[in-house]
């Protein structure tokens, strides 16, 4: 069987993935430093990919993303779209590039996906323990993580990449 063929049944467009931003927290407990939404708490378990749901007790039941929905794991397509996240308890938030794929609903700042994972993590120098959060969660995620110094903008770093 051809590659288009499989894509056309499949319908290619979900088939694509997608590399947005996502602002996360982060949870230490014994076993290391964790990823965890910030609007939902999701915990993103490493070596797991992440799968949406609905959470609107109002809608019929329905997969994640759905168009009539605001649902889906979100992600955008700059990081300046999630500045306001990064800027309340910037002591626990942490940033990066997430993986989308799946079904896939592109919106004017980014993405809402069925599925997502972390690709590459950036921890600022204002979270706690920055240079030990950033260790543990690179041996969790095993994706490169950037501790950034504190003499780097994150706008600026992040923006540039």
């Amino acid at each position: 069987m051809r590659i288009g063929r499989i894509e056309r049944m499949w319908a290619a467009d979900a088939l694509r993935p997608a590399v947005g931003w996502k602002v996360w927290s982060v949870e230490r407990d014994l076993d290391g430093a964790r990823l965890r939404s910030v609007l939902y708490g999701d915990l993103w378990l490493p070596g797991e990919a992440v799968r949406a749901s609905c959470r609107r007790v109002l809608h019929s039941e329905h997969e994640a993303p759905c168009a009539g929905c605001g649902c889906g794991i979100h992600a955008g397509r700059d990081l300046l779209a999630w500045e306001h996240y990064l800027a309340v308890e910037s002591n626990r938030r942490v940033f990066g590039r997430v993986l989308l794929w799946g079904a896939t609903i592109e919106g004017r700042e980014g993405w809402r996906a069925a599925r997502a994972c972390p690709v590459e993590i950036f921890v600022p120098e204002a979270v706690d323990d920055a240079r030990d959060v950033g260790a543990e969660l690179a041996a969790a995620y095993g994706v490169p993580v950037h501790v950034l110094e504190p003499s780097v903008s994150v706008r600026t770093e992040a923006v540039s990449r």
